[in-house]
C-alpha cells in the first residue's frame, strides 16, 4: 500500500515538473528583462492577448514600443495584442511581420465628435428661414431681371426645406419693359456631400409657380445650386430653370432668425 502511494506521488510530481517546464517554455519571453520593466501581466482570451503595461511603457516611442512586444509575441504567434498602459489609454497591435499598431486612444479624452456621423452644421437656432435674393436670365430678344423673395423651413434632419415663393422685377424687351410677377412654391434637398475644409452643401430641388404678369402662366421649375453657410444663414449660388421661362441664374441670402420655432 506504501507503495502505491509513493508511486502515484512519484507520477503527480512528473507531471507537474512538465507542466511547470511547459508553461515556462511557453512564457518564457513575458520573463524578458526587455519585457518585465514594461509589461506587469497579461492573459488570453479568444485567440486575443491582453497586456496590462506599467507606467514606464507609455514613455516609450513607437519603435521602443513595438520592439518589447515583438518579444512578447515570439510565444503568442498570430495573435493580436491590445494593450492597457498608463491611467485610461489603450492600444491595439495586431500579428503580421512584427506586430503592427492600428489604433489607440484614451477612454478618458474620447473625442467623441470624431466618431459621430458627419452632419453638415448649418447655423441657426430655429428651423425657420427667410431669403432675399435675386434672378436674371437672358434670351435674343429679353432680359428678364427680378428680386427674389422666400419663406419657409427645414424639414426632415435639416436635409430638405420647403418654401411659398415671390418674384417681382420686370422683362426687357427692345422697345419697352414690362412689370413681371409670380408666385410659387420650392423644395430643396441638400445632398450629403461636404467639400473638405468647407462649410458647403450642394442642393438639388423642385418647385412650381404661377406667373401673374406681364402674362398669366402655369410652370414647373427646376432647381440645382450650393449653399454656403456663414453666420445665420447661408449665402446661395443657383440655376432655375423654368419649362416656359427658360435657364436663370440666382443668388442670394438665407437668413435663419434666433428665437423662433
Amino acid at each position: 500500500m506504501k507503495e502505491i502511494k509513493m508511486l502515484c506521488l512519484l507520477i503527480v510530481t512528473v507531471m507537474m515538473c512538465g507542466t511547470v517546464t511547459a508553461q515556462n517554455r511557453r512564457y518564457k519571453s513575458l520573463n524578458d528583462s526587455t519585457v518585465v520593466k514594461y509589461i506587469r501581466g497579461g492573459y488570453v482570451k479568444d485567440s486575443k492577448l491582453y497586456l496590462v503595461a506599467s507606467d514606464a511603457y507609455s514613455s516609450l516611442d513607437y519603435n521602443q514600443k513595438k520592439k518589447v512586444l515583438d518579444t512578447v509575441a515570439r510565444n503568442f504567434p498570430n495573435m493580436d495584442i491590445t494593450v492597457y498602459a498608463k491611467g485610461q489609454k489603450r492600444e491595439v497591435w495586431v500579428a503580421g511581420a512584427g506586430v503592427i499598431l492600428i489604433e489607440q486612444w484614451d477612454n478618458d479624452d474620447m473625442q467623441l465628435e470624431n466618431y459621430q456621423p458627419l452632419e453638415l452644421k448649418r447655423s441657426g437656432d430655429s428651423k425657420v428661414f427667410y431669403y432675399v435674393g435675386g434672378s436674371f436670365n437672358k434670351g435674343e430678344s429679353y432680359s428678364n431681371g427680378s428680386l427674389n423673395l422666400r419663406g419657409g423651413t427645414y424639414l426632415y434632419q435639416n436635409t430638405l426645406d420647403v418654401s411659398a415663393t415671390l418674384g417681382i422685377g420686370f422683362v426687357g424687351m427692345p422697345d419697352t419693359s414690362q412689370f413681371s410677377s409670380n408666385i410659387g412654391i420650392d423644395s430643396r434637398y441638400y445632398l450629403p456631400y461636404k467639400p473638405k475644409g468647407f462649410n458647403l452643401s450642394p442642393y438639388a430641388g423642385a418647385g412650381v409657380a404661377w406667373t401673374l404678369a406681364p402674362s398669366a402662366y402655369f410652370e414647373l421649375r427646376i432647381l440645382a445650386g450650393c449653399c454656403w453657410f456663414i453666420g445665420q444663414g447661408s449665402l446661395d449660388l443657383g440655376l432655375q430653370y423654368g419649362i416656359k421661362s427658360g435657364l436663370s441664374f440666382t443668388i442670394g441670402y438665407t437668413f435663419r432668425p434666433k428665437n423662433l420655432f
